[in-house]
């Protein structure tokens, strides 16, 4: 039987057995090859460019925006000096259940004119 460090996949390329599969290229593509990038970096790039083109809800960054914690992307782009109010509101689900979330408006940046 083999020891646990080899049934571990060493990530540079070779599978469980130990040979290269693929010496190439990975065998997934990376997130931002086909456009589904969804790091906090990424989720946050496109959180704020919603909000600048008008309020986003909670289920709106979710269904729209892919983005499955939207407060706390609103609170790091706080963190890095963005202006974003919060409204509660009742909104829909796609199952047509009621629930009170947050609406984010953007005010720009502090210290902005």
């Amino acid at each position: 039987m083999s020891s646990p460090q080899e049934m571990q996949n060493p990530g540079d390329g070779r599978g469980f057995a130990g040979k290269v599969v693929c010496d190439d290229k990975p065998i997934l593509p990376s997130p931002t090859e086909n456009g589904n990038d969804n790091s906090a970096s990424a989720q946050r790039s496109r959180l704020l460019a919603a909000l600048i083109k008008g309020p986003v809800s909670t289920l709106a960054a979710r269904k729209y925006h892919d983005i499955l914690h939207p407060a706390a992307r609103v609170q790091e782009l706080r963190n890095r000096g963005h202006l974003i109010d919060t409204v509660r509101i009742d909104d829909v689900t796609a199952e047509g259940n009621v629930h009170r979330v947050a609406l984010y408006l953007y005010r720009g940046m502090k210290g902005a004119e």
